[in-house]
C-alpha cells in the first residue's frame, strides 16, 4: 500500500463512515451533557483557570478550580498553551476544546490503523471496517471519559507518536522538542529516556533536555525569576501532595501483586525489586530483538510498550490507560489479518481484558462494580494482558516471517 493517508481515507468507505458516525456521536454526547448539566469538562476547567492564574498573577497551586477536586498539579509550563483559550469566555473556550478533541478522536484511530497497516504488518484492507470497530470499541469508555473531563491524554499520545515518527525518520530536532514538551506536561514519560539511550539517540536527548530547561524558564516572562522559582517549588509540593505509595496504587503492578499475592505486605523495597524485574524483562526483549534484527532503529512495539506501561508503573489516573491504544490497534489488526481461527487464544485474552478495560463505566456496570474494576486493580491487570498480548503477537509473527525467508 503506497497511497498517503488522505488518498486512503477518500477511497475507504469504512473510514468515511466511521468519521461521520464518530462526529455525530461526539456532538450528540456534548448536547446530552449540556442538557443534563454535566458539560463541566472539569479537567479542562483546571487548565483554563490555571492559564487565567498566569495571566492575572493569582494563586495557581493549592486552590481548587471548578470542582472541589480540581487542583492544578501539572508543571507551570503546561498552563501556558491554554492562554489563547483562557482569554475567551469559558463556554466558548470549552466548546472549541471539545471540538478539537472530537476531531482528534476521529483522525487518530484511522491514522494509527493506516500507519500500522502500511508499515508494521501486511494487512488485508478489506477488513479495515472490522479493525476500526474493535479498536475503537476497546477505547469507548476512555474516549467518553476524556470527552467528559476534557483532558490532554489523547493529545499527548498523538505527540508520542509524532516523536516515534521523527525518531524513525532521523528528525532529531523535532523529536527532541516534542519529547521535551511531553515531559513538561507529564514527567511520567521519562520512561522513554532509557530507551533513547539504548538506541544511541544522543542528539535527541540533548535537544529534549534543552526544551525542558526552556520550559522551566518560560514562566519567567509572567512571574519573574524569583516568582518562577517559587511556583516550581509549589508544583513539586503539589505532586507530593497528590502522590500515593506505589505499593498501595491499585492498578500498578506493585499494587496488583501486593493486593492479590502479598495481602498488603509490600513495601518500598518490594517496589524496587518488582521494578527491577520488569525492567529486566524489557531489556531481555530488547536484547532478543537486537540478536534477531541487529542494532536497528526504534521499533513500534518496543517504543509503545513503554508508553502503555506508564499507568502500570506509576501512580496515575485511570484515563491514562488509553495510552495502550497503539498496541491495541496493532493486536486487533494482526488478529483481523490472520483470522480468529489462527489467533483465537490471543483474541480470547483480549476479550477477557475488554471487560475491566472498557466496561468500567458506572452507567453500564454500576458504581460498585466500576469501583472494583478501577480501584480493585482489575483495570491494571487488563492493561498488562493487553501489553503481553501485543508482545506475544509481535514475537510469533516476526518469528514466522523469519522462518519463511
Amino acid at each position: 500500500m503506497n497511497v498517503d493517508f488522505t488518498s486512503w481515507f477518500k477511497s475507504s468507505a469504512a473510514a468515511k463512515r466511521y468519521a461521520i458516525i464518530a462526529f455525530v456521536l461526539c456532538i450528540a454526547y456534548y448536547v446530552l451533557e449540556y442538557i443534563n448539566g454535566r458539560a463541566q469538562m472539569a479537567d479542562f476547567r483546571v487548565y483554563y483557570d490555571a492559564a487565567n492564574a498566569f495571566l492575572f498573577d493569582t494563586q495557581l497551586y493549592g486552590k481548587a478550580f471548578g470542582v472541589s477536586s480540581g487542583f492544578y498539579k501539572y508543571s507551570p509550563f503546561a498552563a501556558l498553551p491554554f492562554i489563547p483559550l483562557a482569554v475567551l469566555p469559558y463556554a466558548i473556550a470549552s466548546g472549541i476544546y471539545y471540538l478539537l478533541m472530537t476531531l482528534a478522536f476521529i483522525w487518530w484511530p484511522l491514522y494509527i490503523l493506516y500507519y500500522i497497516g502500511k508499515n508494521q504488518i501486511t494487512f488485508d484492507w478489506k477488513k479495515v471496517g472490522i479493525a476500526i470497530f474493535f479498536s475503537v470499541l476497546f477505547l469507548a469508555d476512555h474516549i467518553e471519559r476524556e470527552l467528559h473531563l476534557g483532558n490532554v491524554n489523547l493529545f499527548l499520545l498523538i505527540l508520542c507518536f509524532f516523536v516515534y515518527r521523527a525518531l524513525l525518520n532521523g528528525k532529531s530536532i523535532k523529536a527532541g522538542v516534542l519529547l521535551g514538551i511531553i515531559l513538561l506536561f507529564k514527567p511520567h514519560f521519562v520512561i522513554l529516556l532509557p530507551y533513547l539511550i539504548w538506541k544511541g539517540k544522543w542528539k535527541e536527548l540533548f535537544i529534549t533536555a534543552i526544551t525542558v530547561v526552556g520550559g522551566f524558564l518560560l514562566p519567567v516572562l509572567f512571574k519573574g525569576w524569583q516568582g518562577n522559582l517559587e511556583i516550581h517549588a509549589q508544583w513539586l509540593q503539589a505532586m507530593r501532595d497528590h502522590n500515593l505509595s506505589l505499593e498501595d496504587s491499585p492498578n500498578t503492578i506493585y499494587g496488583i501483586v501486593n493486593s492479590f499475592i502479598l495481602n498488603g505486605a509490600g513495601n518500598a523495597m518490594f517496589v524496587l525489586l518488582l521494578l527491577a524485574l520488569v525492567g529486566g524483562l524489557y531489556v531481555w526483549f530488547l536484547l532478543r530483538n537486537k540478536r534477531v534484527y541487529g542494532n536497528t532503529d526504534v521499533r513500534f512495539v518496543e517504543y509503545f510498550i513503554l508508553v502503555a506501561a506508564i499507568p502500570n508503573l506509576a501512580h496515575t489516573d485511570t484515563e491514562h490507560f488509553m495510552w495502550t491504544w497503539p498496541l491495541i490497534a496493532y493486536s486487533v489488526m494482526v488478529i483481523c489479518t490472520e483470522g480468529i481461527r489462527k489467533r483465537w487464544v490471543t483474541a480470547l485474552f483480549m476479550a477477557f481484558a475488554f471487560i475491566p478495560y472498557c466496561v468500567n463505566s458506572p452507567d453500564i456496570v454500576g458504581a460498585e462494580v466500576r469501583f472494583l474494576f478501577d480501584e480493585g486493580g482489575l483495570l491494571g491487570v487488563a492493561n498488562v494482558i493487553l501489553i503481553a498480548t501485543a508482545i506475544y503477537l509481535f514475537i510469533t509473527r516476526e518469528k514466522s516471517k523469519l522462518l519463511k525467508t
